[in-house]
C-alpha cells in the first residue's frame, strides 16, 4: 500500500486526470442539501475538535483497560499518518480543485482526511475485535467508513479522486505496518516469558527446579 502511494505521488500530474475531472463534474451535478448534510459530518470528524475528540476517546478506552502496547501502537500510527501525509503534500504540491464547498488549506495530494480515516478505521478493527468470522463484518464497516470519508472529500470539491485514494492507502498502510510490528513485539515478548522459567543454569538446574527446592 505504501509503495503504491509513493508511485501515485511520483506519477500523478499537477492537473486532474480525465477520470478525476469527470468524477468532479458528477459530484457537482449530484449536489443536494441531503448529500451535503451527509458529507459535512465527515469533514468535522476529520480535523480539529472532531478528530481530537475521536482520538482522545480511543486513547482513554485503551488507558482504562491498561493496554499499554496497544495504546503506544495507536499513538504511533495516528502520529505517523498526518506527518507522512503533510510531507507528501509538501513534496507533490498538487493544487486543490477550485470552488470547494468547505474551506481547505494546503496542497491536495494526499487527502489528510482520507489518511486519517484509513489509519483510524483499520486501527479500531485491530484494537477492538478478535480474529474470526465475525471480524469480516467489522472490516466491511471500516471499509465503508474509509470510502465514506473519501467520497465526502470529492463531493465537497476539496480533493481530486486520486488524492483520496492515495490518502486511504497511506493511512491503511501505516496502521497495518505499525500494528504488525507491535504484534510481532508482543509475540516475541510472550515467547521469552514462557521460555524463561525453563532456561538451564550452568549447574544443570533450571530456575523452576530452584524455586521448587526453595
Amino acid at each position: 500500500m505504501l509503495a503504491l502511494v509513493v508511485l501515485i505521488a511520483i506519477l500523478v500530474p499537477e492537473g486532474p486526470l480525465g477520470v478525476e475531472h469527470s468524477w468532479a463534474e458528477a459530484m457537482h451535478h449530484l449536489e443536494t442539501s441531503l448529500l451535503t448534510d451527509l458529507a459535512l459530518p465527515f469533514n468535522w470528524l476529520g480535523h480539529g475538535l472532531g478528530r481530537a475528540f475521536g482520538l482522545t476517546l480511543v486513547g482513554l478506552l485503551l488507558l482504562r483497560r491498561r493496554r499499554w502496547l496497544a495504546l503506544a501502537a495507536f499513538a504511533v500510527a495516528e502520529s505517523l499518518a498526518p506527518l507522512l501525509s503533510g510531507l507528501l503534500k509538501a513534496l507533490v504540491d498538487r493544487p486543490r480543485p477550485p470552488d470547494g464547498l468547505v474551506h481547505a488549506a494546503g496542497p491536495s495530494l494526499p487527502s489528510g482526511h482520507a489518511t486519517y480515516a484509513g489509519a483510524t478505521c483499520l486501527a479500531l478493527v485491530l484494537l477492538f475485535t478478535t480474529p474470526g468470522a465475525r471480524r469480516r463484518w467489522w472490516w466491511a464497516l471500516a471499509s465503508l467508513g474509509v470510502v465514506g470519508m473519501a467520497w465526502s472529500r470529492t463531493y465537497l470539491q476539496v480533493h481530486w479522486l486520486t488524492d483520496v485514494i492515495a490518502g486511504a492507502l497511506l493511512g491503511s498502510g501505516i496502521s497495518l505496518l505499525v500494528f504488525a510490528v507491535a504484534q510481532r513485539h508482543q509475540s516475541g515478548a510472550a515467547r521469552t516469558e514462557v521460555a524463561r522459567p525453563y532456561q538451564t543454569r550452568r549447574d544443570g538446574v533450571t530456575s523452576q527446579d530452584t524455586n521448587r527446592h526453595r
